[in-house]
């Protein structure tokens, strides 16, 4: 089958199952971006084992058409972008010919939980996350640096907030509270009242932006508000390969309205629901963001931000 170039390129022939692998990851509503972001770069992998002993030319047809499709399958996720961009880059030297064994190394250490980068995580939120950690939505970042701090006893309770709609913050509270520590699962409305009770709050990332934006599940925005009133701090926790890129689109995906208005009644032709899934929080409400290079300020998110830039660049202008 032939898959378009989202640049506008003549079409490249993809295997059936790289297209359906990319199809997948632009379908999907179950997972976050980490795990989109993986599942990106075993499509490349996938696609460069397949192509392994095919000449130059084929080769590098079938990766760049791969990468560039998954960058344009998730316009919203910088960490899908940003993985097959790092992909296409790392079997691209400054001497030719291209490195199909560096390529398909990056793929592969992307495509799998990275042991080394995790620790490292778990490392820097260790010095700033302690008590009594508030938090939403469900990132699977998070969740597992949550439950390392509460076997740690780093941390000593998380109070979880529903995450309406889609109550990821339900399955959080339920996965923290069985590997034994405990939880109060709040309503998101609820954040005036228990936001004394925690010592800060912790999010995960859908994406960071250059200016230190954090783009994440609808109710963030108001519970760092919160916070800033409450005097405590705001911690963003995510990888690195959550930074957009200086120039990443910014789009809010919006989800079904029927799960705000599952029963429309004769007032539904001025009664117009809409549900996005995602806010943004101003930079200013946020005190550090927690990586696995660091706990990094705004003048490091943006470095990292040009640098996933001149590496998008670089796979378009191929």
């Amino acid at each position: 089958m032939a898959t378009d170039l989202p640049d506008g390129g003549s079409a490249s022939p993809l295997p059936d199952d790289i297209a359906a692998a990319i199809q997948a990851i632009r379908d999907d509503r179950e997972h976050g971006a980490s795990w989109l972001a993986r599942a990106a770069a075993q499509a490349l992998l996938r696609a460069g084992e397949q192509y392994r002993d095919a000449p130059d030319s084929t080769w590098e047809a079938v990766i760049r058409a791969t990468a560039r499709a998954l960058v344009m399958s998730r316009p919203s996720m910088a960490a899908v972008a940003n993985a097959a961009a790092r992909v296409w880059n790392a079997g691209q030297p400054p001497t030719s010919p291209p490195s199909r064994d560096a390529l398909l190394a990056e793929a592969r250490r992307l495509s799998e939980q990275d042991t080394q980068a995790r620790q490292a995580l778990y490392t820097n939120a260790a010095t700033l996350l302690s008590g009594t950690i508030y938090t939403l939505s469900r990132s699977g970042t998070l969740e597992s640096i949550l439950r390392e701090l509460g076997q740690g006893h780093i941390i000593e309770r998380v109070i979880v907030a529903q995450s309406r709609p889609g109550g990821e913050g339900v399955a959080l509270g339920r996965t923290l509270a069985r590997a034994g520590l405990p939880v109060t699962l709040v309503a998101d409305a609820a954040a005036g009242i228990f936001i004394g009770e925690a010592t800060c709050v912790a999010l995960g990332a859908d994406s960071l932006r250059a200016d230190g934006c954090l783009v994440n599940k609808v109710g963030s925005y108001p519970l760092a508000l919160v916070a800033k009133m409450a005097s405590k701090s705001v911690y963003v926790v995510c990888e690195t390969l959550k930074i957009a890129a200086p120039d990443f689109p910014l789009e809010l995906e919006e989800m079904d309205p029927v799960e705000l208005l599952p029963e429309p009644g004769d007032d539904s032709e001025q009664l117009n629901p809409r549900n996005p899934y995602f806010d943004v929080t101003p930079a200013s409400l946020i005190a550090a963001y927690i990586t696995e290079e660091g706990v990094l300020d705004r003048d490091g998110i943006a470095r990292r931000a040009e640098a996933a830039g001149d590496a998008l660049a670089s796979l378009r202008a191929s």
